[in-house]
């Protein structure tokens, strides 16, 4: 029998709360500073950073992160402390990182100018280096607090409940805080909520509640043997595919709203707000139905919709069947909300299953690799996306006159998630299922 006690409720709420904190600043950051150095909101300044080099800096950014993600995850698998594994990362690297997110917002020169694209570019990998410091450690902490699939389902859930919150507050409050306090202003108020948050899973006294023994690969090692788990790199590759297409449509959110819905910063919190209500209201179908039908169902439901939905966007602003551009901009937003849901649950509780297997490939338990090796791919896909979304600006047009770069990110993104339908179909999830059960018999 495990020493370790079961989490309790608070441990499970204060968990959650951490993702809150990150997904408020990084939300803020992913769709709000393209915008700024694009189309800067400075007095009499036009933009700060052409889009497409804008773009290749937060790939430049996003390449940094992936390098940093294994690095962290070994150091954290293998790390002994007192405090445990997971703890003494989140704890020294939360406040440098709300800081860096602030600097980003105050660019050196007002005008064009290789100075920003410089100072931006260095603050983009330290801010990325920091995220997965804390990032990489806490969704370690998920399989080591919650130990059976119906408590990780449960323990994503309450982690999904705060990111969507934090997700809701940085699209939805982040444009009110424009119109009230203005931009920098707004961005100190994220920063501040945020950071709160993210203190607040180390409360939890890890050694308490997580049974977990550090591990003794070496990087390269590591690495190699997290990509010979054929189950995680299916999942890989759908969940991967999905957020280069969503993120595609995520830092585009300020030019639906300004250009295609002819609407005004403030008027993103009506527009997406939907999307996020929706999603939360619906958390609690998800978290039955993936204990009933299976995480590998609900995740494709969650990528054939979204293949169905994005095309859409291309329409947006556009009458369509009698209705007004408005009404459907909230249809499609509500429908959006659906699978929402489910990649804010699924994909979590998918990592944490496909990381027991880890015992049949090395014998040890290596929870931050999984999420480290998972971030190498997906942060650069992250990165693409924004080299994407900054070539379709520049040479189809991201203006009222010549609209189409904006309008084509919804094809092009479900063509992506297309790729993520057809891979995740093959996702092995009984021989994943039967592995946990031979466990929980010999645990029995």
């Amino acid at each position: 029998m495990s020493k370790v006690k079961q989490l309790p409720l608070w441990g499970k709420i204060v968990y959650g709360a951490g993702s809150g904190g990150f997904s408020i600043i990084d939300r803020v950051l992913i769709t709000w500073l393209f915008y700024y150095y694009i189309t800067s909101p400075l007095e009499g300044v036009e933009a700060l950073i052409p889009p497409f080099a804008f773009g290749l800096i937060m790939f430049f950014g996003r390449v940094i992160d992936a390098v940093a993600d294994p690095i962290i995850a070994r150091w954290s698998d293998n790390y002994s402390g007192r405090f445990g594994r997971r703890m003494p990362f989140m704890l020294f690297s939360g406040i440098a990182y709300a800081a860096v997110f602030i600097l980003l917002f105050y660019p050196p020169v007002a005008e064009i100018s290789a100075l920003n694209s410089v100072y931006v570019a260095a603050l983009l990998g330290l801010y990325f280096i920091l995220f997965t410091a804390y990032v990489c450690p806490y969704l370690a902490l998920l399989p080591e607090l919650a130990r059976t699939n119906r408590d990780r389902v449960d323990l994503a859930t309450y982690k999904a409940i705060f990111s969507l919150l934090g997700v809701g507050v940085a699209l939805i409050g982040a444009g009110i805080l424009i119109g009230l306090i203005g931009f920098h202003g707004m961005v100190w108020a994220m920063a501040i909520v945020g950071l709160i948050l993210l203190y607040l899973p180390l409360l939890i006294k890890e050694r308490r509640y997580a049974e977990a023994e550090p591990a003794t690969l070496g990087l390269v090692e590591a690495v190699a043997t997290t990509f010979k788990n054929r189950a995680f790199v299916i999942y890989l590759i759908g969940n991967v595919t999905f957020w280069l297409g969503f993120n595609i449509i995520t830092l585009n959110i300020p030019l639906y709203v300004t250009v295609l819905l002819k609407g005004t910063e403030n008027d993103t919190s009506i527009y997406f707000g939907l999307a996020f209500v929706v999603a939360l209201l619906f958390f609690p179908v998800v978290n039955l139905l993936s204990k009933k039908l299976g995480l590998k169902a609900m995740m494709m439901f969650a990528l054939v919709a979204f293949f169905v939905l994005l095309p859409a966007y291309f329409f947006l602003g556009q009458p369509l069947f009698g209705l007004s551009p408005e009404i459907i901009a909230y249809i499609l937003m509500g429908l959006t909300g659906l699978p929402l849901a489910v990649i804010f649950i699924v994909p979590d509780a998918i990592v944490a299953a496909v990381s027991d297997l880890e015992a049949k490939l090395s014998g040890q338990r290596r929870e931050a690799m999984y999420f480290g090796a998972q971030g190498i791919v997906l942060k650069i896909a992250m990165g693409l996306s924004t080299v994407i979304t900054g070539a379709l600006l520049q040479y189809f047009g991201s203006t009222i006159t010549a609209p189409l770069g904006i309008q084509l990110t919804g094809p092009v993104s479900a063509a992506f998630i297309l790729i993520g339908v057809i891979v995740f179909s093959r996702y092995p999830e009984k021989e994943v299922t039967a592995y946990q059960l031979e466990k929980a018999g010999i645990a029995d």
